[in-house]
């Protein structure tokens, strides 16, 4: 299971929820893109995506899916939690890639 903070752990969540979400949409881009997006230029020599990596393999990952949720709940738990770059790098990627907004409420896939 995951360690850290409970605000960690609610990020971490809403970041494998976002992922899995990209994943359903099957758009040319993961949470790793979007963390890059939002923070490569911003961070400069101090960037690392690393943990990302460690996020996504952690084998306890689709027990952190299996409860439902929205696009707003995960851009609400990212906002709250200091991620709102990530924010607006999804808004540039649904930009480029001409994407509108809709709420759509996903459950766990895996879970299905």
């Amino acid at each position: 299971m995951m360690s850290g903070s409970e605000n960690e752990k609610n990020v971490a969540k809403a970041l494998l929820q976002l992922n899995t979400y990209l994943e359903a949409l099957e758009l040319p881009y993961n949470v790793k893109d979007v963390y890059r997006l939002a923070y490569k230029k911003r961070l400069g020599k101090y960037y690392n995506d690393q943990w990302i990596d460690l996020l996504l393999d952690d084998p306890n990952r689709q027990d952190i899916l299996t409860e439902p949720y929205t696009v707003y709940s995960i851009a609400e738990t990212l906002t709250e939690n200091g991620y709102k770059p990530m924010i607006y790098a999804l808004l540039r990627i649904a930009h480029q890639l001409e994407i509108g907004y809709s709420h759509a409420y996903v459950i766990g896939i895996a879970h299905e």
